[in-house]
Formats: structure tokens, C-alpha cells, sequence
């Protein structure tokens, strides 16, 4: 392991859990710091991704159950950016009242959290793009926040399929070039792309 990915892994395995919470309002004067937030349909691979930045492997709950994540839950990183774990969308199981609150608690965070400078929205590659993918990028557009995509669980997708996915993408975010940043292929299974989100996000604590 190189010194630049050593020094990487240090900085993110001091990270702490911050709490979870059920309104925007909540966390406005919480910390001072700046967030990056982890966003995507239920069952994506946010807490596998988040757990395989910070190296813990239990610091965001995992669950095989589509839509357990409730409430934004956030973990300060080397005391310099917050990651924060938005509820998944797009999971039909929970009840409409359900699903109507947690759409609104998303929206909310994304359209008035000062302190959001990136947005990552998780997308299975097995999976593809699903019309409320298109929807979440409409709303960070709209809410002017800076956005990168990143595909979960490629380990299981064969080159061909994903170089076929990327190149559909990349017309697609043509519509979204003020915003849309990079890709990102990853898998936490393998630890595939973990280290090109760990230096962006590295880059962003340093603003």
C-alpha cells in the first residue's frame, strides 16, 4: 500500500457517529462543517459504500431489507466533512404515508442545507438507471448542488455491460454538465473504486 493510500485510510478510520435525525431543521447548528451526502434507490449499497470508505464495518447499519434507513444519519470524518446517509427512495414495500414523508425529508435536506457541497447518488450498475434516479438528479439541478455518480456493485456486471452503461450515461449528463462531476465504479465486496472516492471526498474537506 503506497504512502498517499496509508495516509487516505488514516484520515477516515477517525470518524464518529453523530446521530440520526428526522427533520432538516434538526441538524442546521449541529457542526460546522461542510457535508457530502450518499443518496439512491433502497437496497443500493449506501451503507456497504460508506462502511468501505471509512474501513468500519459496522459504522453505517446494513441491512438486507429494502428501505431501513429512516432518517439522515451523518458521521463526522477526521473532525473536517460530515458523510451523511440520506433515506433510500423509490422502495414501494414502505406505506405511501411512508414514502411521502421520506421523499419529503430528502427533498428538504437537498434544497436547504447550506452546508451540502457534493452529492453522490448511488445507482446499482446490475440494475441501471430507474426514472427516480432521473427525478433525484432533476432535484440537486434544480437545487444547484454539485453531483457525481456512482455505480454499486460492478463485481458483478461483466466490462462489456458497464462500458455499454457509462456510454449511455455520459449522453445523459449532457443535460446536467452545470452540475454533474464524475463516475465512479465500485464495489465494497472487493474495494473496487472505494480509494478515487476517498480522495474526492478528501479534496472536498480541504474547501
Amino acid at each position: 500500500m503506497s504512502n498517499g493510500n496509508k495516509s487516505l485510510n488514516n484520515f477516515f478510520k477517525s470518524n464518529e457517529f453523530i446521530g440520526s435525525f428526522q427533520s432538516h431543521k434538526d441538524i442546521k447548528n449541529i457542526l460546522n462543517t461542510n457535508d457530502c451526502c450518499f443518496i439512491g434507490r433502497s437496497n443500493v449499497g449506501k451503507s456497504s459504500i460508506i462502511n468501505s470508505i471509512t474501513r468500519k464495518k459496522n459504522l453505517a447499519k446494513t441491512s438486507k431489507t429494502p428501505g431501513r434507513t429512516q432518517s439522515i444519519n451523518i458521521f463526522l470524518i477526521n473532525k473536517k466533512i460530515n458523510l451523511v446517509d440520506l433515506p433510500g427512495y423509490g422502495y414501494a414495500k414502505v406505506s405511501k404515508v411512508m414514502r411521502d414523508n421520506l421523499a419529503g425529508l430528502i427533498q428538504d435536506y437537498i434544497e436547504k442545507q447550506v452546508k451540502l457541497i457534493q452529492a453522490y447518488v448511488l445507482i446499482d450498475a446490475r440494475v441501471g438507471l430507474k426514472n427516480s434516479d432521473i427525478d433525484m438528479f432533476d432535484l440537486l439541478s434544480e437545487s444547484n448542488r454539485k453531483f457525481s455518480i456512482v455505480f454499486t456493485k460492478i463485481d458483478k456486471c461483466s466490462k462489456s455491460y458497464l462500458e455499454e452503461l457509462e456510454n449511455s450515461m455520459q449522453s445523459l449528463m449532457k443535460s446536467y454538465n452545470k452540475h454533474f462531476n464524475q463516475f465512479f465504479f465500485t464495489s465494497a465486496k472487493k474495494f473496487e473504486g472505494i480509494i478515487d472516492i476517498q480522495k474526492d471526498i478528501y479534496a472536498l474537506s480541504k474547501q
